[in-house]
């Protein structure tokens, strides 16, 4: 199951917990593609902290999409934070990203706070002073609010 809020555009914060099935991941590339196509800047944060790792045919699905969208996230997207908390796989990820590097040149943090204060220094590197705003906005939120709560739509 995940949740995607694109109500704090141009933040886009995905959070999956437990596993996602193919169809599931399928939509989630689908609503991807569209905030891409909205040619605007944005910052994408993928909460992987209650989740399941994706399985073989969600990875070759993901790799494929971020092939075909690599041009337009390029122009904009202005960060791409993937929160896993487990140290263990952090640096698993961090050993098959030097062996095969991504093209989505993401960055992978402890925690959704961490996510959310990059987020605020890449929008205003940026030049999107309101995308800072928004982030810095919502992280406190996130310190405010139990770690259950979520916002945006639920695809089960």
């Amino acid at each position: 199951m995940y949740t995607l809020d694109e109500s704090l555009w141009p933040l886009v914060i995905v959070q999956r917990s437990d596993t996602t099935t193919d169809k599931e991941m399928e939509s989630i590339l689908q609503s991807l593609s569209k905030l891409i196509k909205r040619r605007e800047p944005y910052v994408l944060v993928i909460d992987f902290s209650r989740s399941r790792p994706l399985n073989h045919t969600q990875r070759m699905m993901l790799a494929d999409h971020q092939t075909q969208t690599a041009d337009l996230a390029r122009d904009y997207c202005k960060g791409f934070f993937v929160v896993i908390n487990s140290a263990t796989a952090r640096l698993a990820r961090a050993v098959t990203s030097f062996v095969r590097p991504s093209a989505d040149q993401h960055e992978v943090v402890a925690s959704l706070d961490e996510a959310l204060e990059r987020a605020a220094l890449r929008f205003e590197q940026a030049g999107v002073h309101m995308g800072a705003f928004i982030a810095r906005t919502q992280a406190l939120r996130q310190k405010s609010r139990p770690a259950t709560s979520g916002a945006g739509a639920r695809h089960d």
